[in-house]
This record gives structure tokens, C-alpha cells and sequence, in this order.
């Protein structure tokens, strides 16, 4: 938004079907954004939860979730408060990954994504499967993408890409 106000939250929902990559995409993200101006924090949801199970007063109590989350992961070290500077400076891309994998607290995170990090201001994409989903709703706001299964064509070129090709051959069945 090159400095100016923003009318909606700079955020993004991909969602896709099991094993269509969005784990790998994300992967990809981090990798190709250590260079730019905004730090990459990655966050699987599912780690979230059992840090939020463990000590939910210290969630309860931060400005934000992945606060409180990037302290119980890193302490209160040289880490942690290089990631939480990007964060108070809105300078992170938050990558949240697997929003359905939230298990017992999955409504809560996607609330506290949906109703607090996106308002704060925060560079947010988040994975999910669509099932469950409430993107009319819940995350209205955010662009909404759709990650499509490589066809048969792009897999086998993605194998030859990565193994060589007798090994690709073996493995395409």
C-alpha cells in the first residue's frame, strides 16, 4: 500500500485439499522473502494450540497470540525480541499454517487471526483446507486463494525436477 492507510486487512487465505501443496508453498515463501523487507515468520497452527493448551495465561495476557507464541518458543532471548521488534513494526509476514489444524482450539485461533492480527495491521497468509471454513464470514475480509492439484503432466515434471530420471520413473506410480 506504499505507506497509506489500507481500507482491508493486508491478508490472504489459501485454501486447497489435502496434499496439494500448501505446506510446500509456504516453504517456498520463506525461502524466496529472506531477501525483502518483511521478515517471514512461519507458525503452524498446530503448535500454536499446544502452546496455547500449555500456558493460556501467558496468551491471555500478550498483545497478540503469535506474541506469546514466539516467547514460549524462543524465550526472552536475542530471538525473540528481533521477531517481536518485525512484529511491533508490522515488518513480518505472518505464515500461518494449517487454520483447520487447530483441533480443540481451532475456533479461537481462527477468531483471534480473523479478529485481531488482520486489524492489527499484520502481512497475514494462512492455510487451511476449506472444509469448515467460514470465508464469507470469519475471514470476509481477506483475499481469498485456491491452490488447484498439480495434474499428472506437472507431478512427473516435478519429480524429474528433484530425482533424477530413472529415479522419477520408478517413483511416478
Amino acid at each position: 500500500v506504499e505507506g497509506s492507510a489500507c481500507e482491508a486487512p493486508c491478508a490472504a487465505l489459501l485454501t486447497a485439499e489435502p496434499a496439494a501443496g500448501k505446506t510446500t508453498l509456504l516453504s517456498q515463501i520463506v525461502a524466496t522473502s529472506l531477501d525483502g523487507e518483511l521478515v517471514p515468520i512461519l507458525v503452524k497452527t498446530q503448535q500454536l494450540q499446544a502452546a496455547l493448551l500449555a500456558a493460556p495465561d501467558a496468551f491471555a495476557s500478550a498483545w497478540n497470540y503469535l506474541d506469546a507464541y514466539l516467547r514460549a518458543e524462543h524465550g526472552d532471548g536475542a530471538l525473540y525480541r528481533f521477531l517481536r521488534q518485525a512484529l511491533t513494526a508490522r515488518r513480518a509476514l505472518l505464515l500461518i499454517d494449517g487454520l483447520d489444524e487447530g483441533g480443540a482450539k481451532r475456533d479461537e485461533i481462527e477468531a483471534h487471526v480473523a479478529g485481531v492480527l488482520a486489524p492489527q495491521g499484520h502481512v497475514l497468509l494462512c492455510t487451511s483446507r476449506p472444509a469448515g471454513l467460514d470465508v464469507d464470514g470469519r475471514f470476509g475480509a481477506f483475499r481469498h486463494l485456491s491452490l488447484a492439484p498439480l495434474s499428472d503432466a506437472q507431478q512427473a515434471e516435478a519429480l524429474t525436477q528433484r530425482l533424477d530420471a530413472a529415479r522419477a520413473e520408478a517413483l511416478a506410480p
